[in-house]
Parts: structure tokens; C-alpha cells; sequence
């Protein structure tokens, strides 16, 4: 049986009793391998329930910090020997190049063994006089943590997750993406293997229908949720109306301001590396090139220059600057948004050479001529919209103009790029840079306006899944 076929349920491998109508296949060559695998509801009922049980009788929610850290060290050093088939398996899958893969499936076993580390550094619980009163001021797990992974990074994002879940002692039910779900057989046997009290982790395969059943499930107490906007307002709308707490990372049209005191060889890199990166599936990738008019044409001259030389193809293939697109589905999608801009009046411009392939491929494109009102939505691919300014404040207006507030960039000369940069409405606000990762593992990932709900990174995802109890006596 095809690994992407097995849930876990109550510490046992399982057959999924259902199937989706989607054909699952390597991106970078359109050859299907599979049919999408899906729990019934009664699987789901199953995990839910396991879940429920293992955190209310204590035999994970109550073990010492200590105790639980030494189980996430064990699911740390078994993701450390699956590194090589994470990797394989999301190249194929999303259609990511293995260079990158490989290094988000380093960051499986780095974000157990960064929990570990979290919990063994824990201020101790503590109590204090304060108006006459002993109090206890404690960090408790909610309860059953729904998670539910993109498609994009499938490994790295499940894993920063479920580690944060579990160190903070909730139970787990995990959905992975239904396009991308390979990697997770071997994260699920990591985890197996580190031999955690049944019920503690759990997981279940399937589209949105089996999200929804875990999100809505009231036993299920806080749901951390990675993926794209109208499946976001579905999962906080299911939370709102059950008053969950609801952690949504939701993308973003992300802006990069080049100003006239730019370097237009750093520029035009960073622009390539917003449009080539993750093949531009990734929530922080250039959506908005906000540019100076009086260096437009001379960096849009050294962009062309350099996607001219990119290397696209099998995603494997170690040569390969970029890969293709996730699946059918999405290329098309990518595919009809550039026609549409098209049709609006936009310049299409696309310079790189794709294989001649069933495979999902799509060139780094750029779309000048249109008007900022007209280019609000995200485009999750290769494609970035062009917008020219004169003034400062119509720069900042541009970056601002989009609901969107995840991740900006700022090129241009520090003082003058750091005014600009403190007037922008996002997450992240990068100067003279743009990278896949944050500054620093231990920063916060913040998400404003549409990109999302609730603050990710270490510290902010593991506190995410605890709430406070007060206790009081007076003294």
C-alpha cells in the first residue's frame, strides 16, 4: 500500500475507508501515481475521540515538562534519519526544488528538538504574596489541537505545529493537505516510533470535509490552521461560532518597494529570488514590485537579464533553480489569473524558458501597465504585478493599498529605507533583504489584516496551545 495512503488512529496504522476524486501526481512530470486517499467520518470520530481521551485521563497533559521533552528529543532523532525521504517526497509532490526541501525537512527534527529545549528552560510554577493573597499563576494545555497543513512546505510547517501542540501538552489531530500528504507517513512514523501514550497524536487524511469534522468537533479545543484565505474564513468561522481559539497564516500580496537609492544589481536579485523561490508558492513571496519611475526601466532591464538564465525544471534535479507548480489545478488557476490581467491592459512579460513537459511549469512573470486597485488579490505563483511612483507616500500608499499585511521588503538606502519601511502595515518588514526564513528562529511571525489571525513562531505557537489558571488563597 502506497505510504500516502495510511492514517493513525489511537496509536495504530490504518487504511482510510474513503478515496477523493483527484488524482495525485509528480509535479514535475504530470504522471499520476495514486488517487487522494480520505478517513471516513467514523475514522475521524476515531482520532477525535483518542485524542479526547488521552488528554482527559492526564497520561500526556499531566507528564512533567521534563517527561515530555524527552519524547519530543525521541521524535526528533527519528525525523533526523527521514530527512532524505521527507525531502524526496515533497519535491515530488509540490514540485519544490530538493535543495529546499531537504532543508525544510532538517527543520522536522530542529522544531521537536527546538520544543524540547523550550520546555526544559520553563520558569518554574510559582506562588507569591500579593494584597494578603497566596496565589498560583499557571500555563495549562487547552485540550485537543486540531492542526491542519498547507501544501507548500508541508513537512516543515505540520512539524513547527505538531511540536508546539505536544510540548505544550495538548493532544493532536492532524490533517495534512490532500495534494501533499507523502511526507506526513513519515513524520506520523517518527512520532510512532518516540512511543507516546496512545492517543496523544493522531492522524487523518483528506480534503476539506475532513477538516471541517475536526474543526467543528467541540471536544477539539484550539485549531492551528496554515493554508489559503477562503479555507481560513471557513476555519475561523467554525471557531468563532464555537468560541475556539483559532491561530489562521493565510498568505499575503506582499509588496517590495525599490527606491531610487536602491542598488539595482541587489534589487533586481531580490526580485528574481521573490519570483524563483519555492516557485513563488510560499505565503512571504514578492506579489507587489513597487518601484521608483526614475530606476524602473534599468531594473526592469537587469530582472529580464537574469530570469533569462534561470533553470526551470524537475524538481529533483539538482541543477534545477525552479521547479513547477503543486498540480493541475493550480497552474491553471495561476495560469487564468495572468490572462485576466492580461485582458485588464497589463505588459506580460516572461523571458524564462520552461521543459516541454506534462509537468505543471510555469515562467517568473511580471505584469506592468495596471492600476494598484485593479491587482489586490494574491496570486499564489510566479507573478508579480509592477506598479511605478514618484513620491514616498504614493510608495507607501502601494504597499499598504492590498488587505493583505504579512511580509514586505524595503530596498533602497538604510535611513531612507527604514522611514519607509516603519509606515508599512506588515508582519515582517525585511530591509535589503528577502529570504525564505525569518530573522531569527526566535522571532515572532506576526500576520496583519487578511494574511491571518494569531502570531506563529516558537514561543508565540507553543503559548498559543496553553491558557493561564489563577489560583488564590488569602494568606
Amino acid at each position: 500500500m502506497a505510504v500516502s495512503s495510511q492514517c493513525y488512529l489511537a496509536g495504530e496504522w490504518q487504511a482510510p475507508h474513503s478515496s477523493l476524486e483527484i488524482d495525485l501526481c509528480d509535479a514535475s512530470t504530470g504522471v499520476a501515481f495514486a488517487k487522494g486517499a480520505a478517513s471516513s467520518p467514523e475514522q475521524i470520530e476515531t482520532a477525535i475521540d483518542a485524542a479526547y481521551q488521552c488528554f482527559e485521563s492526564g497520561a500526556w497533559s499531566e507528564l512533567s515538562p521534563t517527561q515530555r521533552a524527552d519524547y519530543l528529543d525521541k521524535v526528533a532523532l527519528a525525523l533526523h534519519d527521514q530527512v532524505e525521504a521527507i525531502a524526496d517526497a515533497d519535491a515530488m509532490q509540490t514540485g519544490v526544488i530538493i535543495g529546499l526541501t531537504q532543508l525544510f525537512a532538517k527543520v522536522c527534527g530542529a522544531a521537536f528538538s527546538e520544543a524540547a529545549a523550550m520546555l526544559r528552560n520553563l520558569p518554574s510554577e510559582y506562588s507569591f504574596l500579593e494584597n494578603n493573597h497566596t496565589v498560583l499563576k499557571q500555563r495549562l494545555p487547552l485540550g485537543v489541537a486540531g492542526i491542519i497543513a498547507p501544501w507548500n512546505a508541508p513537512s516543515g510547517i505540520a512539524c513547527h505545529k505538531l511540536a508546539c501542540a505536544l510540548a505544550a501538552g495538548c493532544t493532536v489531530v492532524y490533517k495534512p493537505s490532500e495534494w501533499a500528504a507523502l511526507s506526513s507517513h513519515y513524520i506520523a512514523k517518527a512520532i510512532d516510533a518516540a512511543g507516546l501514550p496512545k492517543g496523544a497524536f493522531n492522524m487523518v487524511l483528506g480534503d476539506g470535509a475532513c477538516g471541517a469534522q475536526v474543526v467543528s468537533d467541540p471536544r477539539v479545543a484550539a485549531v492551528s490552521f496554515t493554508g489559503g484565505a477562503k479555507g481560513g474564513e471557513a476555519v475561523g468561522r467554525a471557531c468563532g461560532e464555537q468560541i475556539k481559539p483559532v491561530q489562521l497564516e493565510l498568505g499575503g500580496n506582499n509588496p517590495m518597494v525599490i527606491l531610487d537609492s536602491a542598488d539595482i544589481d541587489e534589487a533586481a536579485d531580490a526580485v528574481v529570488a521573490g519570483l524563483v523561490t519555492m516557485n513563488a508558492q510560499w505565503c512571504r513571496a514578492l506579489g507587489r514590485l513597487v518601484v521608483a519611475n526614475s530606476v524602473k526601466t534599468p531594473l526592469l532591464s537587469a530582472i529580464k537579464s537574469r530570469l533569462q538564465h534561470i533553470k526551470v525544471g524537475d524538481a529533483r534535479d539538482p541543477e534545477s533553480k525552479m521547479g513547477a507548480m503543486v498540480h493541475k489545478g493550480h497552474y491553471e488557476l495561476v495560469k487564468s489569473q495572468i490572462e485576466a490581467y492580461r485582458e485588464l491592459g497589463g505588459s506580460v512579460l516572461q523571458v524564462t524558458q520552461v521543459p516541454e513537459s506534462e509537468g505543471y511549469y510555469l515562467p517568473p512573470t511580471l505584469i506592468d501597465g495596471l492600476e494598484g486597485r485593479q491587482t489586490l488579490e494574491e496570486i499564489f505563483g510566479p507573478v508579480a504585478t509592477v506598479h511605478g511612483f514618484d513620491e514616498l507616500d504614493e510608495a507607501v500608499m502601494l504597499a499598504n493599498q492590498t488587505p493583505y499585511g504579512l511580509a514586505a521588503y524595503v530596498y533602497g538606502e538604510s535611513e531612507q529605507a527604514w522611514q519607509v519601511a516603519a509606515k508599512i502595515r506588515s508582519g515582517v518588514v525585511k530591509i535589503n533583504q528577502i529570504s525564505i526564513f525569518n530573522f531569527s528562529p526566535k522571532l515572532p511571525r506576526p500576520a496583519w489584516g487578511k494574511s491571518g489571525l494569531g502570531d506563529e513562531g516558537g514561543k508565540e505557537t507553543f503559548e498559543f496551545f496553553r491558557g493561564y489558571r489563577v489560583i488564590g488563597e488569602r494568606a
